[in-house]
Formats: C-alpha cells, sequence, structure tokens
C-alpha cells in the first residue's frame, strides 16, 4: 500500500460514503494518518472509529476555517466527498448547492493547490451529463448538466482541475448499499418501506438507472488513492459504476421477489430528473482493474439483511 505512513483527508467524514470509505481505510490498516471534517459533530459510541481519525467538525462553507485547517496540517492526499449529495436538496436550496458544492470545493481546491505534492480526489456526479441520447455514455461525452446539482458538481470539477496538480474527478452513479445512506434516498427508501409493508413512491417510473454498490465504490477510491500516491496516476476522470442497465421498476420487481408485499402509487416525473443513464465502464477497468462489480439484486440482498439485523438488535434492547 503506497498509502502507509501518509497523511490523509477525507471530507464529508460522517457521510454515507465519506464514512464507509474511512471505515474501511481502518480495518484494512492502509493509512497511517487519516484525518476526517464534517459539518456535523461526531456524537456516537463507537470508540473504535472515533480513536481512528483525527476528526473536526468544519463547514467547507467557512473559507478562513477550512483553508487554515488545510495549511496547517499539510496533508499528502484529499479525498473530497463533502456536498449536497441529492438532486432533490439542491433544487430546494440553491444557495446552499451552490456554498457547498461550488465554493466549497474551490476553497479545498486553492488550499490543496498550494502543496504541489497534495494530491486530490473529487466526488463527481453522472448527472454532469444530463440527458445523453447515446448509450453507454463514455468520460469524453458532452457535459449537458439538466439541474442545479449536475451544474455545480461541473464547475466542482473544473476548480479542482485549475488548482490542484494531481487530481482524480471519480463521477459516481447512484450508490446505494448500506445502513449510512441517506433514508430518503430511492434505494434505502424503496428497501425499507417494502420491508415494513408500506405504499413506495415512483416518480415517473421509466428512469433507467446504472446503480453503484457502496463495496464497489468504496474499492475504487482506494486504488485512485494508491495511483495518485505512487504517482502512476497524475491526471484523470474515471466512472465510478458497473455500467449496467437497470429500470427503477426492476427495483420494485427484485423486493417483490424477495417476498415483500407493499404497494406503488405512481406519480408524475420530477421535472429535475435525469430519465436515463447508462454510463461506460471500461476506462475503469483499464485503470483499476476487470473487478466484477456487485449486481443490483445481489447488493439489495445484501442490504435487506443488513436492515433486518440493524432490526433485530432493536428488538433485543
Amino acid at each position: 500500500m503506497c498509502l502507509k505512513n501518509k497523511k490523509i483527508l477525507v471530507t464529508g467524514a460522517l457521510g454515507f460514503i465519506g464514512r464507509t470509505l474511512l471505515e474501511t481505510l481502518i480495518e484494512q490498516e492502509c493509512c497511517s494518518e487519516l484525518y476526517g471534517i464534517d459539518i456535523k459533530e461526531i456524537n456516537e459510541s463507537n470508540s473504535a472509529f472515533v480513536s481512528k481519525i483525527n476528526y473536526e467538525n468544519i463547514d467547507i462553507r467557512d473559507e478562513e476555517k477550512v483553508k487554515s485547517y488545510i495549511r496547517k496540517n499539510q496533508f499528502d492526499g484529499i479525498v473530497h466527498l463533502a456536498a449536497v449529495s441529492r438532486v432533490v436538496e439542491a433544487e430546494k436550496n440553491k444557495q446552499n448547492c451552490i456554498k457547498t458544492n461550488y465554493k466549497g470545493t474551490k476553497y479545498i481546491a486553492e488550499a490543496a493547490g498550494e502543496n504541489p505534492d497534495c494530491w486530490m480526489i473529487f466526488a463527481s456526479s453522472r448527472e454532469v451529463y444530463g440527458e445523453q441520447e447515446k448509450f453507454p455514455v463514455s468520460e469524453h461525452a458532452e457535459l449537458l448538466p439538466y439541474n442545479l446539482y449536475g451544474f455545480y458538481k461541473l464547475e466542482g470539477e473544473r476548480v479542482v482541475r485549475a488548482n490542484v496538480k494531481k487530481n482524480c474527478v471519480l463521477r459516481f452513479s447512484n450508490v446505494y448499499g448500506n445502513e449510512y445512506d441517506i433514508s430518503g434516498r430511492v434505494v434505502p427508501a424503496f428497501v425499507k418501506g417494502a420491508m415494513n409493508g408500506e405504499e413506495l413512491s415512483l416518480e415517473g417510473g421509466k428512469q433507467i438507472i446504472d446503480f453503484t454498490y457502496i463495496g464497489d465504490t468504496v474499492s475504487s477510491i482506494i486504488k485512485c488513492m494508491n495511483l495518485l500516491q505512487s504517482g502512476k496516476m497524475t491526471i484523470d476522470t474515471i466512472h465510478i459504476l458497473p455500467g449496467v442497465q437497470n429500470k427503477i421498476t426492476d427495483l420494485i420487481d427484485i423486493l417483490r421477489e424477495m417476498g415483500f408485499s407493499f404497494t406503488v402509487r405512481k406519480n408524475p416525473p420530477r421535472n429535475y430528473d435525469v430519465q436515463q443513464f447508462i454510463g461506460n465502464p471500461a476506462h475503469r477497468k483499464e485503470i483499476l482493474g476487470d473487478e466484477k462489480f456487485v449486481s443490483l439484486r445481489e447488493g439489495i440482498e445484501r442490504l435487506v439483511l443488513l436492515y433486518k439485523k440493524a432490526q433485530n438488535l432493536v428488538s433485543k434492547n
């Protein structure tokens, strides 16, 4: 591992991907010095996690505070995951999306760029492509963001490129798969709703989505971290996705086939949602290895087991 004895910062440390990434790095003993920042206060009994990262409660919208923190610590690498992480949240609060996803990223990139040895990974999104006509979509496709979230993710990519010499933009696609996910996102909302026999709300119903399991996402991030630290990668843009066409209704079919009984309410499509996206994983396979990603069915089965385990723990207590 190239990350041994290196000082690594993960922003959005208590978020879905950030928390999972840090736990994986701790479990694999990848890094000697792990740092995490998040807008949230750390308040939990998991002493194993708390004791192994240097955590600070920092709002990346605070330019002076975040720049001072990065300058003081002189990190070897930064994995920037902190963001308004849902399209619907960006639409509801445009100013917060601009301040977090664009300005916050700009502050981090500017401070990181002052250290020529510091590399940076930026978590972008398939939303930067908007509605495409040809599939699968490659990293070189025209960038036509369809909503505020996609637009400011693209602006984030640009400020990272402009400021940090060694960087990698990772474009994620509908990541799902554990208890740290935001409960309102489609996969956790559907899985929990189906398990509880509730009515599921389907927005439109014709979406085609390239779902990505969290374990595959984190594994890919760690591979990129090692490549940047070793110098084998300097600048790149990579899709982190399986490149599989899944209809949103496939998720409903899988849950019904697992024996869950529930109803579905079909709503009109939202005017800011991209309806179809399938990414091309060829470049990922070339750079990170031809690893088989977890299928949607297997990922949902794993998530159901995880939720059942959590329910059993709650009932026992």
